[in-house]
């Protein structure tokens, strides 16, 4: 509701007010290469979560995964799964990975968990970070409702340090819409660090990227770093989670335009102006790495020489 009145009120205040638009493309392609090293971030990320998955299997008597799971097969794998976020409901992307995993030879299991498990740290990690980094613009971020955001960090944070315990659960209502056996006994705590490690890292990348593309559409940007990343975490995160909307379409633009004037980083015509270039800047760094991999065949199954299938 506060981000709707907001932005209402912004909306009337649009028409007279000038745009502070001047495009430096030189700068707005060096913010989608740091997008697109964040993903690399992201990736590596879940690959390792992957192998500690793998080791905790074999440590339980599972069979080992039979296939060396590289960072390529593994940014294949997940640039097409990534496309799912466009498709409402939030579950599509975990069945893709699952089943792209398989056909690499990568334990599907190992696959969705470590998805499952790293859309959960990336979301607490983002609400950890976004207080942190806005900790003195929370109040006006909330509408006089900081304390709220602080009981959120707590629940946040108690919530990873959980994780272990909680996932099988989250593992088997997994199992029971995407009807993949993601079932498992122990949560391998090396992957909940892993993953805390990585997503941290990555919504700091995110806020170097959105600040070089403010610049680059403004041409004069102001405010800090910590701004930026407060004004990307929030509005992503709420766009995430409203499973309506296809990649938060929408929501996330509108949160993006709220904060960007309540921070004071922009005017609020030229907040709506960056909220919905955004969009499309955020858009091409998503999909065309997976529907590159998508067009190379890389649903296909590789041959089983390849797979180093063992007895």
């Amino acid at each position: 509701m506060f981000v709707g009145r907001a932005l209402a009120q912004q909306w009337t205040r649009f028409r007279g007010q000038p745009v502070a638009v001047n495009p430096r493309w030189i700068i707005i392609g060096a913010s989608m290469m740091v997008v697109l090293a964040t993903y690399a971030v992201l990736i590596d990320t879940w690959r390792r979560m992957v192998r500690a998955w793998e080791h905790q299997g074999r440590t339980e008597g599972q069979r080992s995964r039979p296939s060396d799971f590289s960072f390529l097969r593994a940014t294949g794998i997940w640039t097409i799964a990534n496309l799912g976020k466009y498709v409402p409901g939030k579950v599509w992307q975990i069945g893709a990975m699952a089943t792209l995993a398989e056909r690499a030879g990568v334990s599907p299991m190992a696959a969705a968990g470590s998805s499952i498990l790293n859309q959960i740290v990336n979301i607490a990690t983002g609400i950890l970070v976004a207080l942190v980094a806005g900790w003195r613009s929370s109040s006006t971020l909330s509408g006089g409702y900081a304390g709220v955001g602080v009981g959120v960090a707590l629940i946040a944070l108690a919530g990873v340090l959980l994780l272990p315990s909680m996932l099988p659960v989250m593992l088997d209502t997994a199992r029971r819409i995407t009807g993949r056996p993601l079932t498992m006994s122990v949560v391998p705590r090396r992957a909940v660090y892993i993953s805390i490690v990585g997503n941290v890292l990555s919504w700091l990348m995110y806020g170097i990227a959105f600040e070089l593309f403010v610049y680059g559409v403004t041409g004069a940007p102001s405010g800090t770093f910590s701004d930026y990343v407060t004004a990307w975490a929030w509005p992503y995160i709420i766009g995430y989670l409203a499973v309506f909307a296809p990649g938060g379409i929408g929501v996330r633009e509108s949160a993006l335009a709220v904060a960007l004037g309540a921070l004071r980083l922009a005017t609020p015509q030229t907040a709506l102006v960056i909220a919905i270039t955004s969009r499309l800047w955020l858009t091409v760094t998503e999909l065309l790495p997976g529907l590159t991999f998508l067009a190379l065949g890389w649903t296909r199954r590789p041959p089983a020489s390849r797979l180093g299938d063992g007895p």
